[in-house]
């Protein structure tokens, strides 16, 4: 179904500008990457919401999150009223843009244990998850940095992780850590092969033996998560780069390292994180000193 002559002439009909019209189809071009081979009949709008704290979660302006919005609107309505689709997923939902403010949802130490060891490396696809998410984990990486990793970024006998023009298209080495390690040359020496018969190109593939989408990376977080019984907490992908720098400074880690290895253009950025570990001090201060929450009565 070639959708774009579709909402030409739907945006035409409604005589929307010309810039207008392009900034839709610019929104319409970054969904559909990000939609990638999954049928728009399947959409929900759990799935919707995923797309748009991506967008959130990549540093897109609040204006750039409108827009995209706006976009979603227009294009589930068109298909509900052409009949391409039975039900309309942005009718059952309330997607808030907001201001990107402070730090999203952290998993504590014990949380990550319990989603990580919960990813049975027993088939092909566990063994990619559990390398996927040890990976994001281990090294702090954003998950659009995780699907574009190649074979070649790889140096396993180092340790290391070429993160090749991430965020600002700036490159980066990484540790790998011998646990993400382990999982990861499980998956390349064992698993990779049952979907990709290339030794070289993307780290991982879907079952299809191409580069695994952003959406399907945040679908199988979500499963796990959900297998983990830690759901409704605003969990996502990048919950584990948050997780990661939380932890390294809790545990003594110089602000500089996680700067680093994080790729924060600003020392700044990366200060948000221990503000963060002051507010969860503040909160367990209150709730356990005897002197805040009044277990013992004062003194006379």
């Amino acid at each position: 179904m070639n959708y774009e002559t579709l909402l030409k002439e739907s945006f035409v009909i409604r005589g929307l500008s010309q810039a207008t019209i392009l900034r839709k189809f610019t929104e319409y071009k970054r969904f559909m990457i990000y939609l990638d081979d999954k049928d728009l009949r399947e959409v929900d709008s759990t799935f919707l919401e995923g797309y748009i704290q991506t967008l959130k979660e990549e540093g897109f302006s609040r204006s750039t999150l409108n827009t995209a919005m706006a976009f979603l609107k227009d294009f589930f309505t068109l298909l509900h009223r052409k009949d391409y689709i039975l039900s309309n997923p942005l009718s059952c939902t309330e997607i808030v843009i907001t201001e990107r403010a402070g730090i999203k949802a952290v998993l504590n130490q014990e949380e990550v244990i319990q989603f990580l060891e919960n990813i049975e490396p027993v088939t092909g696809i566990g063994i990619r998850d559990r390398a996927m998410f040890e990976l994001l984990y281990l090294t702090g990486m954003r998950g659009r940095e995780l699907i574009n990793l190649d074979v070649e970024h790889l140096d396993l006998k180092a340790g290391e992780v070429f993160i090749k023009q991430g965020k600002n298209r700036k490159d980066r080495i990484v540790p790998l850590g011998d646990t993400a390690k382990k999982f990861v040359s499980l998956w390349l020496n064992r698993a990779r092969r049952w979907f990709c018969l290339q030794e070289n190109g993307p780290v991982f593939t879907n079952p299809k033996g191409g580069r695994l989408a952003l959406s399907s990376l945040q679908s199988r977080f979500n499963y796990w998560i959900k297998q983990a019984n830690l759901m409704n907490r605003g969990f996502t992908t990048h919950s584990l780069r948050h997780s990661c720098a939380t932890h390294l400074l809790e545990n003594g880690a110089d602000i500089r390292y996680v700067q680093e290895l994080l790729g924060h253009e600003s020392i700044e950025t990366t200060a948000e994180y221990t503000k963060d570990i002051m507010n969860s001090i503040k909160r367990i201060h209150r709730t356990y000193h005897p002197r805040e929450n009044e277990i013992y009565p004062e003194d006379v």
